[in-house]
């Protein structure tokens, strides 16, 4: 499946130097080389992929998404926070599972794939991504047109081209992201503060 949407590199508004960011993501890699990985890991897979610090925040404002509800519920302010903006409960939720990815859902009922990220023992942040339906799954048309407005009709159009994240397929992205994070892990100094 083709990702589709609007591809964005610039950074997010506050810069993780100067605004209380030590130890975290950035700490492990440069921001410029998340922005990266998350390029990689699109067009590797095709869903949306998200770098959250422990806090809930994206760390850079890249995005390809993964179709074109996603690109919509994205772009109504009620629908983001009802749908997509659930990050910090996310990280709450990943802070036990160590090396273990988590899988849900979104209340959209797409796949939320996440793996929490580690640094001298203390939780940093989550890697993952969503933006596919579970196999047998399908969109919750209220639990998107209550917060956006769209209409049922607008919904169908657009659920038409979303792909299907298997179970095997859910097993493989969890072996990829394992092994890129211990690859980054392993390859990359620790940087203080998140400078560049």
């Amino acid at each position: 499946m083709r990702p589709v949407g609007n591809n964005e590199t610039g950074r997010p508004p506050c810069q993780p130097t100067g605004c209380g960011f030590a130890m975290k993501l950035t700490s492990i890699m440069p921001w410029g080389q998340w922005v990266e990985f998350e390029k990689e890991f699109n067009e590797r897979t095709g869903l949306n992929c998200c770098l959250i610090d422990e806090d809930g925040v994206r760390i850079t404002a890249y995005h390809q998404w993964a179709n074109m509800l996603c690109t919509a519920i994205r772009g109504d302010k009620r629908g983001r926070m009802e749908i997509c903006d659930r990050n910090k409960t996310m990280v709450e939720h990943l802070a036990g599972s160590r090396e273990q990815m988590v899988v849900s859902c979104c209340p959209a009922g797409m796949v939320v794939a996440c793996l929490p990220v580690y640094s001298a023992g203390k939780l940093v942040g989550l890697v993952g991504g969503c933006g596919m339906l579970p196999d047998n799954g399908s969109i919750d048309e209220m639990a998107v047109a209550t917060p956006t407005g769209l209409s049922v009709k607008k919904i169908h159009s657009l659920v038409s081209e979303i792909g299907v994240l298997r179970p095997r397929e859910i097993q493989a992205l969890g072996n990829y992201l394992l092994g890129r994070l211990t690859d980054i892990m392993d390859s990359q100094p620790l940087r203080q503060g998140g400078t560049q």
